[in-house]
């Protein structure tokens, strides 16, 4: 059985390691959980054993349960999807498919994708929130890439990346079916614009 310590020094670690994930500052999370500044600081510290109900609030805060807030596991958390166990969440006429490897909660969202096009075919991808980036390895064949009005042929072992908000598309050039992993980084704050106030300038 943990000992009172030990469980502030979890509560601590884990409540400062969230809030940090949700780029939050410490006078924010102290606000949406109804509770000071000075409290949010011992906890994190693990000079405190808060109360069950400011468990229960920061945990609301933070989007979690309560169990991942207290978790004293010291290890990393190791997830394994198995290759039967990846959706395909894409397919064509033509026989080409897209599959989600594996992917994060939010807010930051970073998914693993796994594609393959057959000679002909292509996918148009839509714009995503104003932050997005991805980034594209081909593996075999031949990929042609447009994101806007750019396009790009990538071969065997290239590599790009790219700002996705703006409507891109995946095209397979060659005579032999093109495969290619894709990362997709969508942090939490993409999407939201800057108040006028603190916009750049324009030049």
């Amino acid at each position: 059985m943990p000992t009172p310590d030990a469980v502030a020094a979890a509560v601590g670690r884990n409540v400062r390691a969230l809030r940090q994930q949700r780029r939050l500052t410490i006078d924010a999370l102290a606000g949406a959980a109804g509770v000071s500044r000075g409290t949010v600081i011992q906890i994190e510290s693990g000079k405190a054993n808060p109360s069950i109900a400011t468990l229960v609030a920061l945990s609301e805060a933070l989007q979690v349960g309560v169990a991942s807030i207290v978790d004293a596991g010291g290890d990393p958390r190791v997830v394994v999807r198995r290759s039967t166990e990846a959706p395909h969440l894409w397919t064509s006429d033509a026989g080409s498919e897209a599959i989600l490897r594996i992917g994060t909660d939010p807010p930051d969202l970073v998914e693993l994708w796994d594609w393959t096009l057959l000679p002909g075919d292509a996918f148009d991808g839509l714009a995503h929130p104003l932050g997005t980036e991805e980034i594209l390895c081909v593996v075999s064949g031949q990929l042609e890439i447009t994101v806007g009005e750019t396009s790009t042929r990538l071969a065997v072992d290239d590599t790009v990346m790219f700002q996705a908000h703006a409507a891109h598309r995946y095209a397979c050039v060659g005579d032999a079916p093109v495969r290619f992993t894709m990362v997709v980084l969508q942090p939490g704050d993409a999407g939201i614009v800057p108040p006028a106030d603190i916009a750049p300038a324009e030049q």
